[in-house]
């Protein structure tokens, strides 16, 4: 299973319009070689440099599995969108506050939907989700603070 974006490579630098609070918007994203005994697909982003720990940034499952392309106004109907770390509902782009943070876009194939209403927090969606990983694939691209302009 592949997990690839036409809008940065993996471990590049994401362009800003995907970025909070710039445009905010999801970056495009394409889904390639998803097993066959696969029921569902999930997706999530996470912060994994934040001096918080892992921070969700968006969370979305019940994706169907022939899905191939995800990008910001196309969701698919059936699809649920989690909680961020910040109790948010949908996607968060990477934000970060200083330094240089990875921000990890993680695709799971599930052997079944999950039974989670929207709007559920992430340890809810791991618990649904436990047991039921087929296979997993990784996008990850970074994302420096912006440097303040110096007092005139």
């Amino acid at each position: 299973m592949r997990l690839s974006s036409p809008a940065f490579n993996d471990g590049e630098q994401i362009p800003e319009r995907y970025t909070a609070p710039d445009a905010n918007e999801l970056p495009p994203l394409r889904i390639e070689s998803v097993p066959e005994t696969a029921a569902s697909l999930a997706l999530l982003l996470e912060d994994i440099d934040s001096p918080l720990g892992t921070v969700t940034h968006w969370l979305v499952w019940n994706l169907p599995p022939e899905t191939e392309h995800i990008a910001n106004d196309a969701l698919p109907e059936s699809c649920c969108v989690g909680l961020d770390t910040f109790g948010e509902h949908g996607y968060l782009g990477p934000a970060p506050a200083e330094g240089r943070h990875h921000y990890r876009f993680r695709l799971l194939a599930l052997d079944r939907m999950l039974d989670l209403a929207d709007g559920a927090k992430r340890p809810d969606f791991e618990t649904a989700a436990a047991d039921h990983l087929l296979q997993e694939a990784e996008l990850t691209g970074f994302r420096e603070a912006k440097q303040g302009t110096p007092d005139a």
